[in-house]
């Protein structure tokens, strides 16, 4: 029987999208296994709180709660929250409301139907089908690629790993990023930690780019990789990795908390930037080292705009500890009035910004303020001015006492006396890129390139695994 709202939707639609064919059938989803190659659940990161849609293909979108089917003509297509569910703008002006969530499906039989995401973040065409919801608390519009995983690996590798470098030696580390990356998304489908999708497409997760990001590559990198993970005793592990270790990978609890027998600590001379080896053709990564300047007024903000507190005005930085492999364990800041706090492990690049802390393994050294300060006899500071033609002279007090003017650790008081003076930065200098777990994507790249095969690189990276198949 039809209802009035059933008549409704028809009539809406067909005054919306001019020539709709409402098919009463109801949606059945796809069951599959916890490893079936068939669906993974994307969710697309949109640049504002709506989605533009758009096709020329034969599509139909399926209104899930009712199961109710209605074929779209092509065009472009504006999804937003309404009070409802989602409000669909198109063609003229014209409105329809339905209820969440939505799926968009593909009525060709190619596999190379595409629809266009015009607002995404990281990509732009997308195979497969595309789920859209109205998030109940946020009222956001949420977007998710419903696609096969094989498919979904075409999107991802290549934004993950460079393609060229299989022109340069290095299909063999494509190859491995093929298998590091089907083994993070089926770990995560089988977790599903985000609300309506397995996982996400940017850096919180692996950045996928959809089918614009696709490359001859790293396609072929993942057919001849077809199904392969990586597995633990038979346990499908998260094979994290990264862009540079800078010579030394690591152990997971050293930077994080949990520890697993398959993330050690061991030197890696294909990724460190000293070449131990003495390859000739060595590739450094742009980032192998770096160094960053912090000014020591501007410290204590960063601690403040994170929610840590304790010292409002930052005098030195001095490592506590550090891990075999150089990473820093323990980074000491001491503050006015002996007041100090002290960070630990991945704390420290949170705080200080990985943007600048591009990982653990660093040095810190203190830099002088170039410049003399005069100072009040309350060793308050009355004055700070640049004397360059002063510093490293001397001078004589009142009391006949010699002083030495500098600029990095003391100023001249009227009185003869002397007073600490806070180093203007601090100095990070460091190597790697990144948390140093797991596979270096340089390193696997510099071990392609001298004849390593992708089982051999992830057998150094992710020691005690082995390559078994999942479907």
């Amino acid at each position: 029987m039809t209802t009035a709202r059933n008549r409704f939707f028809v009539f809406s639609f067909y005054l919306f999208l001019a020539g709709i064919l409402l098919l009463l059938s109801p949606f059945h989803s796809a069951n599959v296994s916890a490893f079936s190659p068939a669906e993974l659940e994307v969710g697309i990161t949109l640049q504002d709180n709506f989605l533009r849609l758009s096709f020329s293909g034969s599509f139909r979108l399926v209104e899930q709660s009712s199961g109710m089917v209605a074929d779209i003509p092509p065009g472009e297509y504006t999804f937003l929250p309404s009070e409802s569910g989602i409000e669909i703008n198109g063609r003229e002006g014209s409105s329809v409301f339905l209820s969440s969530p939505l799926l968009l499906e593909s009525l060709a039989v190619s596999a190379d139907s595409v629809f266009e995401v015009k607002n995404a973040s990281y990509g732009k065409e997308y195979r497969g089908e595309l789920k859209i919801f109205c998030d109940g608390s946020s009222r956001r519009i949420i977007a998710v690629n419903v696609i096969d995983l094989e498919a979904y690996l075409r999107g991802v590798v290549p934004k993950e790993m460079p393609p060229s470098w299989g022109n340069y030696g290095g299909m063999e580390a494509l190859k491995a990023q093929a298998v590091a990356a089907r083994t993070y998304a089926l770990y995560h489908r089988s977790r599903q930690r985000h609300s309506g999708y397995h996982i996400c497409d940017n850096q919180h997760c692996q950045v996928y780019g959809g089918k614009n990001a696709e490359s001859p590559n790293t396609d072929l990198a993942v057919s001849e990789t077809r199904g392969e993970i990586l597995a633990y005793k038979g346990t499908v592990i998260e094979p994290v990795y990264h862009a540079t270790n800078g010579g030394f990978t690591e152990e997971s609890q050293n930077v994080w908390v949990n520890s697993f027998p398959y993330f050690r600590s061991e030197p890696d001379p294909y990724d460190d930037p000293n070449n131990p080896l003495g390859l000739n053709n060595m590739v450094i990564h742009t980032h192998a080292t770096w160094e960053a300047e912090i000014p020591s007024r501007k410290a204590a903000a960063l601690f403040s705009s994170r929610g840590i507190t304790g010292i409002s005005q930052v005098e030195r930085i001095v490592i506590g500890s550090s891990f075999p492999s150089g990473r820093v364990n323990e980074l000491i800041f001491q503050g006015n009035g002996g007041k100090t706090v002290s960070l630990f492990k991945e704390q420290i690049r949170t705080a200080l910004g990985v943007e600048k802390i591009k990982s653990q393994l660093f040095t810190v050294n203190e830099k002088p303020e170039p410049r003399v300060w005069i100072v009040s006899s309350s060793n308050g500071i009355a004055k700070k001015e640049n004397f360059a033609g002063l510093d490293g002279k001397w001078a004589v007090g009142q009391a006949g006492l010699k002083r030495m003017l500098r600029g990095d650790r003391f100023s001249v008081l009227g009185s003869g006396e002397s007073s600490y003076v806070p180093y203007a930065s601090f100095i990070f200098k460091g190597r790697g890129f990144g948390h140093g777990i797991g596979m270096s994507q340089n390193g696997a790249y510099n071990r392609s390139r001298q004849g390593h095969g992708y089982q051999d690189i992830l057998s150094f990276y992710y020691p005690g695994t082995e390559i078994i198949s999942a479907y």
